[in-house]
């Protein structure tokens, strides 16, 4: 049975009320689905197929074995991608062994997973006909009696491998990251491949575009608009969702115009990459080790990034000079909701420990932080550079693994998440992902420009004072 029938059948998932409505709104994706499957277009759809795709032949026979789409937000995505791995499962031919799988992958365990399994569920409770072939369900797994199971996994490509599959969809390929932050979208693909390797199915992918950078982009720049054994599908949320209302859109474009051209044109953000190298990130961390404890002889700097207590973190990074190389010793963070004053006086009392009585932060709340340090004799002094600038010159530190770093799993998951964007005034802005923070990146960057900038200097006596430490100016060194 061919795709577009079983959508229009309402004893299949034509029964389901999302695709058993106003079948109209669902054409630019069903044209889609006929060019994957290469069956036959329409004059209509022949025109939409060419716009999309870049290409001047009709689809073959068969269609492709490879299949990317590339289109922003509410367009239809997940609600598609179920449908087609339902589809292959439930009308694959039958597997004596059961070890036939459907699988999608979303791109984490918890909200998408649980999105995307419950579309695929809804499709056989709203037809009897694909409910009787469900002989058992897990809470990710359907098992239909043809041996096929159908599952939905979260982006990890260790829990694919060794599975033979009769289809492979990736949902939101872009935005796929491990639990620490590192990208796994290359591993993923090189994990999907092989399970389809002997049976003749298809890898499908449908993704919101992100920078240009990661397998997206690369499939995007590989294969789009050329004769290939990949198809490349891109287009504009509202081409393939007409229902969008124009207020929506509207009120997107004008919020943020940059997020509009990735998220509903779906084109992919020019001048955004990854600000720091993953293999020289790691090379900086002190394996196993979270903290060091003070030491007699050492003269420590501190940073902070002040919060209120309501949505940011409030943290600290406190660390020393060793020779040419800076050293994190501690990054505390202090999780909203909290009382930002109690949280100034740990922050304080932690700062005592290790003789530091002045600390360097941001602008933020005007003279509240210094007021707040102050009352506890701790001074507050405002940094030299904005928070991009420090994350710039952070960059050159990790690079020449001059700098330390704790082996923190929240530091390490925001300092991989850091995004170089180039800015329209020419100057390259540092910032997290969207939905993400940089608390503690942020602490620990500014931390590391103390210790390593070109402003640094060595231990004075006005530090040593301040810790009730001896200072021999000629030697300069610490007294015992």
């Amino acid at each position: 049975m061919r795709l577009h029938d079983a959508f229009h059948d309402p004893k299949l998932y034509g029964a389901h009320p999302a695709f058993g409505g106003d079948q109209a709104s669902w054409r630019p994706w069903l044209t889609f689905l006929a060019a994957c499957y290469g069956e036959p277009l329409d004059a209509g759809g022949r025109d939409l197929f060419r716009r999309c795709t870049g290409l001047e032949y009709d689809p073959p026979p068969g269609g492709w074995s490879e299949v990317v789409l590339i289109v922003g937000r509410q367009a239809g995505k997940t609600r598609i991608a179920s449908l087609i791995v339902d589809f292959e499962a439930a009308f694959a031919e039958p597997c004596r062994d059961g070890d036939l799988f459907a699988l999608l992958i979303a791109q984490d365990a918890r909200a998408a997973q649980r999105t995307a399994f419950s579309y695929i569920r809804g499709l056989h409770d709203a037809s009897p006909v694909l409910r009787s072939a469900v002989i058992a369900e897990t809470r990710d797994t359907l098992s239909l009696a043809n041996g096929t199971q159908i599952a939905v996994y979260p982006c990890r490509p260790s829990a694919i491998r060794g599975i033979r599959a009769k289809i492979v969809l990736c949902d939101e390929l872009a935005y796929y990251r491990s639990t620490d932050g590192n990208p796994v979208d290359t591993e993923m693909l090189r994990a999907a491949r092989p399970a389809l390797a002997t049976t003749g199915g298809k890898l499908v992918i449908l993704s919101s575009p992100y920078g240009q950078a990661g397998a997206l982009w690369d499939l995007h720049r590989r294969h789009y608009g050329r004769a290939s054994d990949v198809l490349v599908w891109q287009a504009d949320a509202p081409t393939m969702n007409p229902s969008l209302p124009v207020d929506y859109l509207r009120r997107m474009e004008e919020d943020d115009p940059e997020a509009y051209r990735s998220e509903v044109l779906g084109e992919f953000r020019a001048g955004l990459a990854t600000l720091l190298d993953p293999e020289s990130l790691a090379a900086c961390v002190a394996t196993d080790r979270l903290e060091l404890p003070p030491a007699h002889g050492i003269i420590y700097s501190a940073f902070t990034d002040p919060s209120g207590g309501r949505r940011d973190a409030f943290t600290l990074a406190l660390g020393h000079r060793d020779g040419d190389r800076g050293v994190v010793d501690v990054c505390r963070a202090w999780r909203p909701p909290f009382n930002p004053s109690g949280v100034v006086a740990e922050a304080a009392q932690l700062l005592e420990t290790y003789g530091v009585r002045k600390v360097t932060g941001d602008r933020y709340a005007g003279e509240w932080p210094r007021e707040a340090f102050r009352e506890h004799r701790i001074e507050y002094e405002l940094a030299a550079k904005p928070k991009s600038d420090l994350y710039l010159a952070f960059v050159a530190y990790v690079n020449s693994t001059t700098v330390e770093l704790p082996d923190d799993p929240v530091l390490l998951r925001e300092l991989r998440g850091l995004e170089r964007r180039r800015g329209s005034s020419g100057r390259d802005r540092v910032d997290h992902r969207p939905n993400a923070t940089d608390d503690r990146a942020n602490a620990a960057a500014g931390l590391a420009d103390l210790l390593l900038g070109q402003r640094s200097r060595g231990p004075t006596p006005a530090d040593l004072y301040g810790r009730g430490g001896l200072y021999d100016t000629e030697a300069k060194q610490v007294l015992a």
